[in-house]
């Protein structure tokens, strides 16, 4: 289980807290989709889970141990068992679509091999697998930086396999691309929640997909939670809430 107490974090030069004090438990299997306005703190709370983003105060406490709590080593350790997808894809683009899939096993083996890259013909094997999941196994030493967004998220999505993660965080991990690939990236993800039981909380900038996919929808407001349930209570009244309707940003929602 994932339980956030009484988060809240505070940027140096606002005015306002971008999170303020946070409470929330998402079950084991749950595949939970945030939605908000841009600022309203969605990217903070996802960050503040694995301490991308140190909270000011509240506790994360991931399957019975505390995230807060952790130095370094510990850290470091317990984010091999925390998968992200970014934005941007986080990949290191000089480098070949095989080292950058490895590099989601970088928690879990010794600091000499991730600084040389001399991975084991287990770690190699593993990689070929993932990468033919999401379907880029021909492209496997191809630089990162000759692909297009869709086959990089899928770069991004193969190396999170290879940490084979119970908790899958998403940085808004579509809004960079066209419809017809973030289509075929929520429908990957989705297969992850649905074969794995892999639990996910995606950040979505798209209130339809995260209807069409999700099982629990998060709806945050100047940093607190204003909407829990499900995408069937999500109506007209909930969603005026969570986005209010004398600002205009653009943002896809429901007619």
């Amino acid at each position: 289980m994932l339980e956030l107490k009484g988060i809240s974090k505070w940027y140096k030069g606002e005015k306002t807290s971008a999170l303020d004090k946070i409470d929330l438990h998402i079950m084991p299997g749950e595949f939970v989709a945030v939605l908000g306005r841009s600022g309203a703190g969605k990217s903070t709370l996802i960050r503040c889970i694995n301490r991308l983003v140190e909270p000011d105060a509240g506790e994360v406490i991931w399957d019975n141990r505390s995230i807060t709590g952790m130095n370094p080593r510990e850290l470091r350790s317990i984010r091999g068992e925390i998968g992200m997808v970014f934005q941007h894809f986080n990949l290191l683009p000089r480098l070949s679509v095989m080292t950058n899939v490895i590099a989601g096993r970088f928690a879990g083996m010794p600091r000499w091999r991730s600084l040389t890259g001399a991975f084991s013909k287990e770690d190699r094997a593993r990689a070929l697998s993932a990468l033919r999941e999401v379907g880029l196994e021909d492209l496997s030493k191809r630089r990162v930086e000759d692909l297009s967004g869709g086959q990089k998220q899928r770069v991004a999505i193969a190396r999170v396999l290879m940490q084979q993660p119970a908790l899958l965080l998403g940085d808004e991990p579509i809004s960079s691309l066209d419809a017809v690939t973030a289509e075929r990236v929520m429908t990957f993800i989705a297969g992850l929640h649905r074969e794995r039981g892999m639990t996910i909380v995606l950040n979505l900038h798209d209130v339809s997909m995260a209807c069409a996919y999700a099982t629990r929808i998060i709806g945050i407001t100047a940093g607190r939670i204003t909407f829990d349930g499900t995408p069937e209570q999500l109506g007209g009244k909930e969603l005026q809430m969570i986005y209010p309707p004398d600002e205009e940003d653009g943002v896809n929602i429901l007619n």
